[in-house]
């Protein structure tokens, strides 16, 4: 079945660049016009064309070493989980990311995720790779699985931002993003206000297959921000159940403890 494949609509040094110049993720500003930038990831400390020099946010990089459930910093304190994974049981295996969810970065999610700014996911891709590619290659997914958000959200936001990140991972690495096999039946809502419990217990039965996972072995689910991990968790619930033994995610950023509560 042909999937009907949501991608960012330009990148630098396309014509329509000219009109809707691509932008840095973490000051909106517009980036110089150039000439196909169709760069490879860019490692850590390289000049990075996708973003202005002054905006690398390197202070809020996830760094070694990590809590090897969720990716989160864990600092001077050492040992293999940081405290919340301690305490809980998922299906996922690991998480990673880039960032912590502060800002710059927080900003630049916020925009990507309610105020249009697709073209970000040309960069998020690529830092998202550049932070995480020994991970990748490591793990060796069969798939990337972008989070569905609900139907009623899709019409009005017009698109998932999952959805594009998971598309240009698709560009960056070969890994086939299958957006056809999982979709969201139910309308959770903001999960920000809720607790750990609750936020779990909001996304019961919030998706469901829409098709059989077919010899799929391992999996990395794509999504924009780790806070609880109860997203994730829900789906990978439904992905183990339905016989995918190996689960692991990437996001863009993780956030700390003050929004974890």
């Amino acid at each position: 079945m042909k999937q009907n494949k949501i991608r960012a609509r330009w990148a630098p040094g396309d014509i329509l660049s000219l009109l809707f110049p691509q932008r840095c993720p973490f000051c909106d500003r517009p980036l110089p016009f150039r000439a196909r930038l169709r760069a490879p990831a860019t490692p850590e400390g390289a000049d990075d064309p996708w973003i202005h020099p002054r905006c690398r946010p390197s202070d809020i990089l996830l760094r070694e070493p990590l809590c090897m459930k969720c990716g989160r910093s864990l600092g001077e304190a050492g040992g293999a989980f940081c405290p919340d994974c301690r305490d809980k049981t998922f299906h996922f295996r690991q998480n990673r990311g880039v960032w912590q969810y502060a800002e710059p970065a927080r900003g630049a999610v916020t925009r990507f995720k309610y105020h249009g700014r697709q073209q970000y996911a040309v960069y998020f891709a690529r830092a998202w790779l550049a932070a995480n590619r020994g991970f990748l290659d490591l793990i060796r997914p069969d798939v990337l699985i972008p989070v569905p958000i609900h139907r009623p959200r899709l019409r009005a936001r017009g698109y998932n931002q999952a959805a594009l990140l998971a598309y240009e991972l698709e560009k960056l690495t070969g890994i086939p993003c299958r957006e056809d096999l999982v979709v969201r039946t139910k309308h959770t809502g903001a999960q920000k206000d809720l607790g750990p419990a609750e936020r779990l217990r909001n996304m019961e039965n919030a998706f469901r297959l829409r098709r059989p996972p077919d010899g799929i072995t391992r999996v990395l689910l794509v999504d924009d921000i780790y806070t609880t991990g109860s997203t994730l968790e829900a789906l990978s619930r439904l992905l183990t159940a339905a016989g995918v033994p190996e689960i692991y995610a990437a996001t863009l950023c993780i956030a700390g403890d003050d929004l974890r509560e």
